[in-house]
Parts: structure tokens; C-alpha cells; sequence
């Protein structure tokens, strides 16, 4: 059964009601959250979700409303002894300012990540579902996401 939990509906300002971009996709042992906005490890405690439950980062677009909860989140996957490599998909340029968010940062005690960059169409494809991206117009590249879930029935 797929779940799907808003962590965050707001935009750059969040409200008292409202938190910053991020939505947790859960699937079977999959739970992949969909941009990581300043206050994310905060709704995922009120969520009752564990971060280090986190399989995949999906990333739409490098504004920090969107962004700038990854550090938070990584260094408390450390903390936690995360012991997966956290695969973080996002469009062109993602690498690079991936780095450059990290080079800020005196505490390099970051967990294993494998940054991908992705254009459009299918990017990761498991016997269980695959995950599709779509560019989206906006100011700077931007990506959409799809969740594909794979047939279950086979007729003969």
C-alpha cells in the first residue's frame, strides 16, 4: 500500500500552520521523501517517522525552501548510525551545489550519499515500481515525479 504524508505545503515562508516544501512517500521498505525544506526532521517527529527510514531523496528544484533541511537531516542520520548509502536524485546542477550546500559545514561527519542528476523519463526501475521524472517550467531547472507501480496481474 502506498502512503503519502505532507511534511511540509508551504512556500519560502512558512506559516504557524505550515511547514516547508517535503512529502514522504511511503511503499513497502521505500520511503522516499520529496524535497527536504527547514523544518522536515521536526514534521517527521511529529509524524511519528523515523529518519533513518529514509531510502531515497528526491530533490525538485535547488530554491533553499526546498533544500536547506537536507544538512539537519544528513548529520542526524549520523548521529543515528544510518548505515545505507542515501541515494539523492535532483535536476542538472545538483551535484555541484550538493557540494557546495556540504562545504559550509566544519562537522564533516555526513553519512554515504550518491548524488544523481536527472533530465526527464525514467530514472530508477526495481521489480516493485519505478520512478519517473518530468521537467517542470520555473525559474531555474526543475523536476516532477512520478510513482509507478508495477502490474501485479499476469493473464495468460
Amino acid at each position: 500500500m502506498i502512503e503519502i504524508i505532507f511534511l511540509g505545503t508551504g512556500s519560502m515562508t512558512p506559516t504557524k500552520q505550515r511547514n516547508h516544501s517535503g512529502m514522504l512517500l511511503k511503499y513497502k521498505s521505500e520511503y522516499i521523501l520529496i524535497d527536504c525544506g527547514e523544518g522536515i526532521q521536526r514534521q517527521l517527529r511529529v509524524a511519528d517517522i523515523s529518519p533513518t527510514k529514509i531510502t531515497k531523496v528526491l530533490i525538485t528544484h535547488w530554491h533553499g525552501d526546498h533544500v536547506l533541511g537536507l544538512p539537519g537531516l544528513l548529520q542526524n542520520l549520523a548521529a543515528n548510525k544510518y548505515q545505507q548509502t542515501l541515494e539523492i536524485y535532483g535536476p542538472k546542477g545538483s551535484k555541484k551545489n550538493f557540494k557546495n550546500m556540504f562545504s559550509w559545514f566544519e562537522n564533516k561527519s555526513f553519512i554515504k550519499t550518491k548524488v544523481t542528476e536527472i533530465k526527464s523519463g525514467f530514472f530508477y526501475k526495481d521489480p516493485e515500481y519505478k520512478l519517473q521524472a518530468l521537467p517542470l517550467k520555473h525559474s531555474i531547472p526543475c523536476l516532477g515525479y512520478s510513482f509507478v507501480e508495477s502490474d501485479k496481474r499476469k493473464i495468460n
